[in-house]
């Protein structure tokens, strides 16, 4: 599988899936635009990733404001004057149950998550000319149901409602599709086990672990490269004909 120097745009990309799809995306011979939410943190990416020439670039932008993924885009056509893929990779969850979240944190988690995929779509489309594919990051939290992230579970539902219709208006000449995470055992994931148990909701963070693993039929967490090759084969000549549709890769957890 080759991208032929294709340029693909990833959001949230300076870290776990994003960073791993960077990665793959140019190990595959595309050029990538690196973004995340702050030059430090884009800086950091780029430099460690160590890919000389016009094969990477890092962009800083709050996908959640139209004025920054206008200047996202602008920056991107500059530099390559066209996009082929868009993954929208992007996204924030805070902890809370549902009836103590404030309308600010609902509203950031939305903003971020939500309106921030239907903003990159809209403006990386005057580079699409030639047409490609775009993938969006939904989750597990979209399909079954959890605590403490009513939020982030809502956002995510409207990432596979928002794939939907925009593989309806975009076809034929572009497909949208988007890959559903299980659990990517990160620092956000030792982060919940922590908030959990500060909260008196759980007393050990091994029981915790383990009730997340007896939940998943293969009995492991996924690894950001998994979810790397899901997005990858998505944007690929190999899903030509597939579009509008949502591929779960958590291990089997979604049937049960």
């Amino acid at each position: 599988m080759s991208f032929d120097r294709r340029v693909a745009v990833v959001t949230g990309g300076a870290r776990n899936i994003g960073l791993a799809t960077v990665k793959a995306f140019l190990a595959r011979d595309a050029r990538v635009v690196l973004v995340d939410r702050d030059d430090e943190t884009v800086d950091s990416a780029v430099s460690s990733l160590g890919v000389a020439g016009d094969r990477l670039i890092g962009v800083s932008a709050d996908v959640s404001s139209e004025e920054s993924v206008k200047a996202l885009m602008d920056r991107v056509g500059a530099a390559f004057g066209s996009v082929s893929y868009v993954v929208n990779n992007a996204g924030i969850c805070t902890l809370n149950l549902a009836v103590d979240l404030s309308v600010e944190e609902w509203d950031r988690v939305l903003a971020v998550n939500l309106r921030g995929p239907w903003l990159c779509v809209k403006h990386a489309l005057p580079l699409m000319k030639d047409g490609g594919a775009v993938v969006n990051i939904a989750s597990q939290a979209a399909q079954r149901a959890q605590r403490f992230t009513a939020h982030y579970s809502a956002s995510k539902m409207g990432i596979i409602g928002l794939t939907r219709a925009l593989a309806v208006e975009l076809a034929p000449k572009i497909r949208v599709n988007a890959v559903s995470p299980g659990t990517v055992y990160t620092n956000m994931i030792e982060h919940e086990i922590n908030w959990r148990i500060s909260k008196g909701f759980d007393s050990d963070g091994e029981a915790v672990k383990k009730d997340w693993l007896d939940r998943i039929p293969m009995k492991r967490f996924q690894s950001a490269d998994a979810i790397a090759k899901a997005i990858l084969f998505l944007c690929s000549d190999d899903a030509s004909e597939t579009t509008g549709e949502t591929l779960n890769v958590s291990g089997g957890a979604v049937m049960v």
